[in-house]
């Protein structure tokens, strides 16, 4: 409940989309190429995405049966809770075995605070895409194996580990961890089980496997560019900075996250048992540590890990407990509340988005489109550089009066009557200073003539400025990239 209330709180669910989700609705929706989940599925089985199919088909599955987008969220929402409540359950059971059953007040209060108040969670816990049900099927299959000392309950944890390989290809950053604790620490190897295991696993996995060779063809080098791209050091602090600020606090509050980042260090390395090899901390201790080589390698989608974070509150919460057993009451409380900062900051910039930790996910479309409906006399041409902003006003009650031509995209039927139509809004720019999921900086000049040929002989006439991201200075100096404080215009020619 307390997670709910904080990503309500945090304007999450009744909220206009991002870009990234936006790369989800769309293919929801039937068309020409895709007329069925089946034909979905089959799309993204043959590397038409770097993503596996099974998170559109769940998707397009509930989008088919009338499910719309705020109870989409809700759906992505509920994966997120139970998620968080499986490892709370387990973090309470780990530290139940080691004290004979016993749980402090304290560590429980820690617990619930920690689990309902998870700065990744809240910032992605209701997003349309791969995460929530990354991070239930993780949770699942932790849960089944270390929660249970069954044969059987062991054996069903392959079950969600595989579906898990299936929702997306980070999945190895799982697997891994679990075959060095199993093989290196545990020492467990036992033919008949492990055979049993890895070939359950690879049936659920076989559909993100075989996806998984057509994106190494086609998607190869989009994924070394765009995905492996950044520097060590630019994709270790983009990760830290969204793992513990929710993908949510800006640079300029990233501050706030140190005692955060502090104390998970000194809970990691404090929960290391020298004597116990196969104390099943150290499992959760080598998912943690995978971000490590992930980060090394160039990856820097830090809402990736959304699996993970739950996993740092139970390190976190087991280290509380072994402050307040030793007597250090007041220092549990205190370390508690540390924790809870970047929550607390988070909402306050995912409510107010004046410290963005991501530009495009703080814009408002309400005086976007509010804007665009004042001064629509009837008939005008729409042409946007923003996906979010091109989906919601094509789905307006009013586009039948109005013809919106995505860039870059197919233009519409609308767009030969409408191209020279009195009232013109432009949204966005093909600049430098903002970039979408769909285009970058270097395609520029192209959409740059483009747009030119559109405007023609039109006067501009009207503009707004929209989104203001106080770290745009800062971010500036850190990367060079020049930053308008505003983040996305809307120009009116006549």
């Amino acid at each position: 409940m307390l997670f709910v209330l904080a990503a309500i709180a945090a304007g999450r669910i009744w909220r206009f989309p991002v870009a990234d989700e936006i790369a989800t609705i769309v293919p929801l929706v039937p068309s020409a190429a895709r007329s069925s989940t089946w034909a979905l599925a089959r799309f993204y089985l043959q590397g038409g995405d770097i993503h596996p199919p099974t998170t559109f088909v769940f998707f397009s599955t509930l989008y088919d049966l009338g499910v719309g987008e705020a109870a989409l969220h809700l759906c992505s929402l509920a994966m997120t809770a139970a998620a968080l409540a499986l490892w709370q359950l387990l973090t309470l059971s780990l530290i139940g075995r080691h004290d004979e059953g016993a749980v402090r007040p304290i560590t429980r209060f820690a617990a619930v605070l920690l689990c309902g108040l998870t700065p990744l969670a809240i910032g992605q816990g209701d997003a349309i895409r791969w995460y929530p049900q990354f991070a239930l099927a993780v949770a699942l299959f932790a849960t089944l194996y270390l929660a249970s000392n069954t044969r059987a309950a062991r054996l069903a944890s392959a079950i969600p580990l595989g579906v898990a390989a299936s929702i997306n290809l980070i999945a190895p950053l799982v697997v891994i961890p679990l075959a060095i604790y199993r093989y290196l620490l545990e020492r467990a190897w036992r033919p008949s089980f492990d055979v049993a295991y890895w070939a359950i696993f690879l049936l659920f996995a076989s559909p993100g496997l075989y996806s998984a060779v057509f994106i190494a063809k086609q998607q190869f080098d989009w994924l070394r560019h765009y995905q492996f791209g950044a520097s060590p050091l630019a994709a270790g602090v983009t990760d830290i900075l969204g793992f513990f600020g929710g993908n949510a606090v800006g640079v300029g509050h990233a501050w706030m996250l140190l005692p955060a980042v502090l104390l998970a260090a000194c809970a990691m390395v404090s929960l290391i048992d020298r004597r116990e090899r196969a104390n099943p901390i150290h499992l959760c201790l080598l998912l943690l540590g995978a971000i490590v080589p992930a980060a090394l390698s160039g990856f820097w989608e830090s809402r990736s890990f959304l699996y993970l974070a739950p996993v740092q509150i139970l390190v976190l919460t087991v280290f509380i407990d072994r402050i307040s057993q030793r007597g250090f009451g007041f220092g549990a409380i205190l370390i508690t509340a540390c924790a809870v900062l970047p929550a607390l900051v988070a909402i306050g910039d995912l409510a107010s988005g004046t410290h963005p930790f991501k530009r495009t996910a703080a814009i408002p479309y309400g005086e976007v489109i509010e804007f665009i409906e004042q001064n629509d006399r009837g008939g005008s041409l729409v042409v946007s550089f923003d996906p979010v902003a091109s989906w919601e006003l094509a789905a307006q009650g009013t586009a039948s009066q109005r013809c919106v031509r995505d860039i870059p995209g197919h233009e519409p039927a609308c767009f030969a009557e409408r191209q020279h139509a009195e009232a013109l809004f432009v949204i966005g720019a093909p600049s430098g200073r903002y970039q979408s999921t769909y285009w970058r900086a270097e395609y520029a000049p192209v959409f740059a003539a483009r747009l030119a040929k559109i405007i023609g002989a039109r006067t501009k006439v009207g503009e707004l400025r929209v989104g203001h991201d106080e770290d745009a200075a800062l971010k500036t100096w850190l990367t060079g990239v020049p930053l308008d404080e505003f983040i996305l215009t809307v120009d009116l020619y006549r």
